[in-house]
């Protein structure tokens, strides 16, 4: 070791100390951020449902489709049930809950 800065070990330990914390913590919080992104949407569902069932029950209405951040929620009543279909990243997914 010299005195004139950093000892190439050194710099290799820091430099696979930083690949370490990146190759672990960027997959993690890519895996976290969809997780709530996907907890988003489905609020975002129930609360269409709970609009639905507010517009069902004043109005009489049984379908409808609202936008939220580029997303459409379509909504149905049917059977006693108010379901909601969505896509989250190309996949059709769908809440019901019963009148």
């Amino acid at each position: 070791m010299n005195e004139k800065g950093q000892s190439w070990p050194e710099a290799m330990l820091s430099l696979v100390i930083i690949m370490v914390i990146f190759s672990s913590l960027l997959p993690l919080a890519t895996s976290i951020t969809s997780s709530v992104t996907a907890k988003k949407q489905t609020m975002i569902a129930a609360q269409t449902i709970y609009q639905a069932a507010i517009l069902y029950k004043s109005l009489g209405q049984t379908t409808g489709y609202r936008s939220h951040e580029e997303l459409h929620y379509n909504w149905t009543v049917s059977n006693g049930q108010i379901c909601v279909s969505y896509e989250i990243q190309q996949i059709e997914n769908q809440k019901c809950v019963s009148l």
